[in-house]
């Protein structure tokens, strides 16, 4: 699969109302004045748990940050309002009206499940709130969008392929597909087994399960019972715990393939499953540039680790930040003004800028910016997709992570 290009400085597809927004130079002071709240729907439990409380926290750091430097329009400090989604629709809807209703939010940022964005996607439109999300299915950014819905991780069909052809790479022509049943996770499962066979591989199972099962060991020797050269296992990570310790149990010695969500966790799943139930398997997600400036800023402003890839927090600082600049290049926190400026200050002509204070400089100079990401140096497609991600491809090793290399 070659990924489209698109240069970051003629993007075509800019609305005209973003390209007539004016640039307004502005004087940073500090922020006291009134604050101007996004919500945040983060993971703080359930399947997306692990990495809730590194977003909200990389939302917290963004706006600290920013505030510092003096907030956006003259003085409004960003403030954050965090609640828990619990990885389930329900519960995100229920938090994305309280978010609207009481706390008068002008963004919903954060969204780390495909299944959460979709039910509250309806939502956001109908009152005209943009919606940033980290979930990959691809029916998040499907479907009119009217401009307010951008995807901060790769898209599911595009990530898919990027399985087949490591696994290919590897040698792999029989493989089979066992499969969490969620939007984010079918938006893999079929590009794979598309490609793969593209390749001239063969699919032998493609076999489904639904979210909390009690027992995972009949579908596991329908699969692992052919000996596939590979099993990919698009899920989450306690399923993906619970099937790698039957896979272990029953001597089966198929590599598993999985998305870095579920198989790393950033260190969850090897500390849930132990070292000898990891050992040897795969993963693959998309990665931030770890040797950009952007992420480099990031990590130590959200104390982590320069050497650790934290994923999806570097994923809602770039949501935070870009919501930042919008703001400031459209002069207004009113979302039916500065949701046209989104794309602008992505995919804008101006200077690329790697920090979000070095983009609200500029903008108040009356310069153009051109945003390039913590999470990823990306660009947005006209329906809010990003291009240009990477991917890296790490297999599990006595107890560790280890890179094997970088895939686009």
């Amino acid at each position: 699969m070659s990924m489209p290009t698109l240069n970051r400085r003629h993007f075509l597809s800019l609305s005209a109302a973003a390209l007539a927004l004016p640039l307004i130079p502005r004087l940073a002071r500090a922020a006291t004045g009134e604050p101007v709240r996004i919500g945040v729907l983060a993971p703080l439990t359930g399947g997306g748990g692990p990495y809730g409380q590194g977003m909200a926290n990389a939302a917290q750091k963004a706006a600290e940050t920013i505030n510092a430097a003096g907030g956006v329009l003259g003085g409004r400090p960003l403030e954050v309002v965090v609640i828990d989604d619990e990885s389930n629709p329900t519960a995100g809807v229920a938090a994305v009206r309280k978010l609207l209703d009481v706390n008068k939010v002008i963004a919903i940022a954060g969204v780390w499940s495909s299944a959460v964005a979709m039910a509250i996607k309806p939502i956001t439109l109908e009152r005209g709130v943009p919606l940033l999300v980290s979930g990959s299915g691809d029916e998040v950014t499907q479907g009119d969008n009217k401009g307010l819905v951008y995807r901060f991780q790769a898209r599911g069909s595009d990530w898919g392929p990027v399985f087949a052809r490591a696994i290919h790479k590897a040698g792999g022509r029989r493989a089979s597909v066992l499969a969490l049943q969620t939007p984010f996770t079918l938006s893999l499962a079929n590009p794979f087994a598309e490609t793969f066979k593209a390749q001239g591989g063969e699919i032998l199972d493609v076999v489904y399960y639904n979210p909390n099962q009690a027992s995972y060991r009949a579908e596991v020797e329908k699969v692992f019972a052919r000996k596939p050269d590979a099993v990919f296992v698009p899920s989450y990570l306690p399923d993906l715990s619970a099937i790698a310790r039957e896979v272990y149990r029953s001597g089966f010695e198929s590599p598993i393939y999985a998305n870095s969500s579920a198989a790393d966790a950033e260190g969850a799943f090897i500390k849930a499953v132990g070292r000898d139930v990891a050992e040897g398997i795969h993963h693959i997600q998309s990665i931030p540039p770890v040797n950009s400036s952007a992420y480099k800023r990031f990590a130590q402003a959200a104390g982590i680790d320069p050497a650790t890839l934290a994923i999806f927090p570097s994923n809602v600082w770039d949501q935070i930040s870009v919501l930042a600049l919008a703001i400031e290049q459209a002069g207004s926190a009113d979302p039916a003004r500065y949701a046209a400026a989104i794309p602008l200050v992505a995919n804008g002509q101006g200077a690329k800028v790697e920090s979000p204070v070095d983009g609200l400089k500029a903008l108040r100079a009356g310069q153009a910016v051109a945003y390039s990401g913590a999470g990823s140096q990306f660009t947005f497609t006209p329906n809010g997709d990003q291009l240009n991600r990477e991917f890296g491809h790490f297999v599990i090793k006595n107890g560790a992570n280890q890179l094997l290399e970088v895939l686009h």
